[in-house]
């Protein structure tokens, strides 16, 4: 080496300065504030691809009765209790039964009552039977209603009245109307006997499952679960706030092969205690927002058959969607001084450029936007760059590998660094 340096001094001294400069200049451009334009080798991007975009909240949710009702009877006014805990149970049928001799003696008065407005029904239509056969072909007799011909078996008021009428017409209108008479009697008196059946004892308002039957201070309480089922899950205050009844829920349920789909029906204001159920169920499984939570009813679209209470799932509630729309890594945006984002991204000559966009919501990590950019556009992250730099390759279309550097010659990086 020492040689050679003798031999071409001139030489030497030239590849010596030659080194100097490209030394220089590598660190003038690549220097963290080098103001120098400069190209760039982007190993980093995102492309932007339009489509629907959601923001979700996703949430543990437990299978629990879509309605739950509650009845209560005087203990010391009932002789059975017709039902136990888990059974199943249809609308009228009887959950428990009142002590009875009363009841079993003024079921008998009504009875004998309908029996007897029965009988006056017979009569009335065989009378009114009698009236039109004989006076079916429109003729009127020129005396009254001859009511020996009449069924002997009405009363004597209703035969004074038929006697007193020339028109066979007017004699079937008096008979049709004491008919309708007798009639909204009997119903009235079926009424009634009803009513005091029902009253034998406490029967079920719904179909549904009996879920307790508690006996305290000389009461019996029943507390029945609805057959159709909604689910249930736990808000914390931030989710509250972005959850609203009508929302879209895509459903996951344990046994359920296929994906469900429903919607947020109720949503609570009062916070869950140390008395809600269904919270202390689910939290046996799953651990609830905290300090506070707040239930949430969500209603499934198809019916959840076979599938027993306490189940558990899982809930994915859409609270933001936006269609034709991009997403980006939110931490990628720049925001200036007056709270607008903006994005680097590679324009069609390659060439590095910071646009605005409207930011319509954030997910977890990335922000949602609809503010036009081509399609397949690369997409960088917030590094100072200088604008309408080009990039070291216009289109980038995979991170850098070590592999790159071995494709390349020194000549290749020395034109690089110069030019």
């Amino acid at each position: 080496m020492m040689a050679f340096i003798k031999a071409r001094p001139w030489t030497s001294m030239t590849i010596v300065l030659a080194m100097l400069v490209i030394g220089i200049n590598a660190y003038l451009v690549f220097k963290n504030d080098s103001n120098i334009t400069r190209s760039y080798f982007i190993n980093e991007f995102q492309k932007a691809y339009i489509g629907t975009n959601t923001e979700r909240v996703n949430k543990e949710t437990i299978v629990a009765p879509a309605e739950t009702f509650t009845i209560t009877a005087d203990a010391t006014s009932l002789s059975a209790v017709n039902v136990k805990r888990g059974q199943e149970v249809m609308m009228n049928d009887l959950l428990a039964t009142y002590q009875t001799d009363e009841v079993d003696e003024e079921i008998t008065k009504l009875e004998s009552e309908r029996t007897a407005y029965e009988t006056e029904l017979s009569d009335l239509q065989d009378a009114l039977d009698q009236i039109e056969d004989e006076y079916g072909d429109g003729s009127n007799p020129k005396s009254s209603i001859n009511t020996d011909q009449i069924n002997d078996k009405l009363s004597v008021t209703l035969k004074l009245e038929l006697a007193q009428q020339n028109s066979a017409s007017t004699a079937v209108a008096l008979l049709n109307r004491h008919i309708a008479e007798t009639n909204r009697q009997i119903a009235l008196i079926e009424a009634q006997i009803t009513q005091i059946q029902s009253r034998q004892g406490i029967v079920s308002p719904i179909d549904g499952i009996i879920s307790a039957i508690k006996e305290e201070a000389g009461t019996v309480t029943f507390e029945i679960y609805s057959n159709e089922k909604a689910m249930y899950a736990y808000l914390s205050e931030k989710e509250w706030q972005k959850v609203q009844e009508g929302q879209t829920v895509d459903f996951k349920v344990k046994h359920v092969k296929d994906a469900l789909s429903g919607v947020v029906l109720e949503k609570q204001m009062i916070a869950t205690d140390d008395h809600t159920f269904w919270a202390n169920e689910l939290a046996k499984t799953a651990a609830l927002p905290q300090p506070t939570n707040y239930e949430v009813t969500l209603q499934q679209v198809a019916p959840l058959e076979d599938i027993p209470f306490s189940t558990t799932g899982k809930a994915s509630i859409i609270v933001n969607e936006a269609f034709d729309s991009y997403k980006v890594d939110k931490s990628w945006l720049a925001t200036t001084k007056k709270g607008n984002k903006k994005l680097y991204i590679i324009n069609q000559e390659g060439k590095i450029q910071l646009i605005d966009i409207n930011v319509q919501f954030n997910t977890a990590k990335s922000a949602i936007f609809m503010d036009y950019v081509e399609e397949g556009t690369p997409m960088l992250s917030n590094e100072k760059r200088n604008i309408t730099a080009y990039t070291f390759r216009t289109l980038p279309v995979e991170k850098i590998q070590w592999s790159h550097f071995k494709d390349l010659t020194w000549k290749q990086y020395v034109k690089y660094i110069v030019f």
